[in-house]
């Protein structure tokens, strides 16, 4: 967007009082080498927000602004326009001002755009400038999953009853139906994963009930039903996805497992696809891995900058092994994976064991197990070891055998990365001496455990300051430092409103608890020491727990205590929390931050 003679935006928001100038130079340097725009970068730097920037361009360019989040658009209007028109210009018709439509639009110098539209309803175009984000809910809403899904069951129902069919003659056409590519309820399948797609849900449940299948998308961790499918349509709808895995339709009493590759806006998606039968028939779950987030930077997980340089530092380690902890789903492979993209070059030879692969990356080698021909992780981890391998990655440490052959691999010069499940770090250690494996063999190989969640993030367009009570300003005076003003620090909580569809919350972000394997921890470990004992020594070392890296979250209005409280707790040793050798007081949490993020 410009035009001759007008300020730049990062000028404009320079005078604002907004923006400085030297994260103006950085922002402009970053645009020149990735092509986005200034106002994108700025907003991936978290330099400025989204409103902010719309202010200050619809400042520069003389266009109004409109809050689609508050103002909702004429339905009527917007069928005016085909829906792929309205995604493919990212404008929508809001309403009539005389003989005027009022477009909202993210591009609103898009003439092209202005032009279709004038062409489409007859009336002239007042563009207004709009948030994208706010456009795409907005779309969503009416022309989404749910809109899609509706019209295309609709379409099937009279498909089959056009004949005078019942609904028993109506099941066994299904089988068919779900093989002709255009039929009503292979585009509702369609619909359903594309609205997954569309809303960033990490998984799709169909589960099946007495009178009707329920569909729910899994987004930043939480379940939301968005739909429910009449009984009748059960059996299509799940026929149509067991094609597309390439499942046997037919089978419906034992579990099954499939992929489905998908294409949805320019993005390819790897779905892994489990059957599950139940008492009124077989729940569907998939999973969707986006292939483009193999290519994340660790930079982009949401590692604190003091974690991030400690974690690198960890990955270039010439030989140990390196255990990451932490329950399904709490990011595990996706920082595994990032770890090896960041190492992983023409010189070393990188292989990982994985059950299933879920992010394929070109620069390694990737080994899928498989059971029913007895290729486990021991007996691949065995085979890899032949194979001359400088970094290996074991996708789970499930047993003795895979332990002792990964710790093994560790010791004769390899550098490895694996899993576990525990809820700590320190917890991961005593889990290995559980499983068999000496002590004096976890002394010698391991070189660091680290504990990992995902939290919540809280949405940057309604979440709202507050006061904290007194119980919540004791709990963050121990985390500040002693010269440290609790009543300047901000909190923030949930807001609700449509742009997260009223969840508070948008996206996930990663706190980790690094331990480091010190002789002090090496020796306590000789000494079966407990897994509080091993913990306290790690934070008189100076290692964050899970709490007090989400604590630096809040601090930053990141995230909210509350979602905080919910993915982890403080020490239930109080004294240790704030204590290091010999009653010496611990530095404060804000300490370990650039100042300018303190009170933000």
């Amino acid at each position: 967007m410009g035009r001759p003679g007008m300020k730049r935006l990062g000028d404009l928001l320079i005078e604002e009082g907004i923006l400085s100038p030297a994260k103006l130079e950085e922002a402009l340097a970053k645009s020149r080498s990735s092509g986005k725009r200034i106002g994108e970068v700025l907003q991936e730097m978290e330099a400025v927000l989204e409103t902010q920037i719309l202010d200050a361009l619809s400042k520069q360019l003389g266009i109004p602004k409109i809050d689609l989040s508050e103002i909702a658009p004429d339905p009527e209007l917007a069928s005016l326009i085909d829906g792929e028109i309205i995604k493919r210009h990212q404008a929508l018709p809001v309403s009539l001002e005389g003989d005027s439509l009022i477009v909202a639009m993210v591009d609103p110098l898009n003439l092209m755009a202005i032009d279709d539209i004038r062409l489409a309803t007859g009336y002239d175009v007042k563009p207004y400038i709009c948030s994208k984000k706010a456009l795409e809910m907005r779309f969503q809403e009416m022309f989404g999953v749910s809109h899609e899904a509706t019209k295309h069951l609709d379409e099937w129902r009279k498909e089959m009853m056009k004949d005078g069919n019942t609904i028993k003659e109506m099941l066994k056409q299904t089988a068919t139906l779900t093989e002709l590519e255009d039929a009503p309820i292979v585009r509702f399948v369609e619909a359903i994963l594309e609205g997954a797609v569309d809303q960033a849900a990490s998984d799709v449940h169909l589960e099946p009930k007495e009178d009707k299948l329920y569909v729910r998308y899994r987004v930043d961790g939480m379940l939301h039903r968005v739909m429910t499918v009449p009984k009748a349509a059960q059996a299509a709808v799940i026929a149509r996805l067991k094609i597309l895995a390439g499942l046997d339709t037919s089978e419906r009493r034992r579990p099954m497992d499939g992929r489905i590759d998908l294409k949805v806006q320019n993005a390819t998606f790897d779905i892994r696809f489990s059957t599950l039968p139940t008492m009124y028939g077989e729940k569907i779950v998939m999973r969707l891995l986006s292939k483009e987030m193999a290519h994340a930077t660790l930079e982009q997980l949401g590692f604190e900058k003091h974690h991030l340089e400690v974690w690198k530092d960890i990955i270039t380690q010439p030989h140990g092994i390196i255990y990451l902890t932490g329950p399904t789903g709490s990011g595990k492979s996706t920082t595994l994976i990032a770890s090896l993209a960041t190492i992983a070059n023409e010189k070393i030879n990188v292989v990982t064991i994985e059950d299933p692969i879920e992010y394929q990356l070109n620069s390694i080698n990737q080994v899928q197990v498989n059971r029913k021909v007895d290729f486990s992780f021991a007996e691949a981890l065995r085979t890899i070891l032949r194979q001359d391998p400088d970094v290996i990655m074991v996708g789970e440490t499930r047993d003795r055998e895979t332990a002792d052959l990964a710790i093994n691999a560790a010791l004769t010069g390899h550098l490895v990365f694996s899993t576990l499940h525990t809820n700590d770090a320190a917890g991961g250690l005593v889990r290995l001496h559980n499983m068999g494996v000496d002590r004096f063999l976890i002394v010698a190989s391991v070189n660091a455990m680290v504990a990992q969640r995902l939290i919540r993030t809280l949405c940057k367009n309604c979440r709202k300051l507050y006061t904290p009570p007194d119980h919540e300003i004791e709990l963050i005076t121990q985390y500040l430092g002693a010269d440290k003003d609790p009543a300047k620090v901000k909190l923030y909580k949930t807001g609700g409103c449509e742009l997260c569809h009223n969840y508070g919350y948008s996206g996930r972000t990663a706190i980790s608890e690094i331990l480091q394997m010190s002789r002090e921890i090496r020796n306590m470990i000789m000494a079966n020491a407990s897994v509080q004992d091993i913990k306290r020594a790690a934070r008189q070392e100076g290692m964050n727990t899970l709490f007090e890296a989400g604590v630096m979250k809040v601090f930053r209005g990141i995230t909210s205590l509350e979602e905080l409280f919910r993915v982890a707790r403080p020490e239930e040793d109080e004294d240790s929390a704030s204590m290091t050798k010999e009653g010496e007081e611990r530095p404060g949490l804000l300490d370990e931050l650039p100042e300018e993020l303190y009170a933000i």
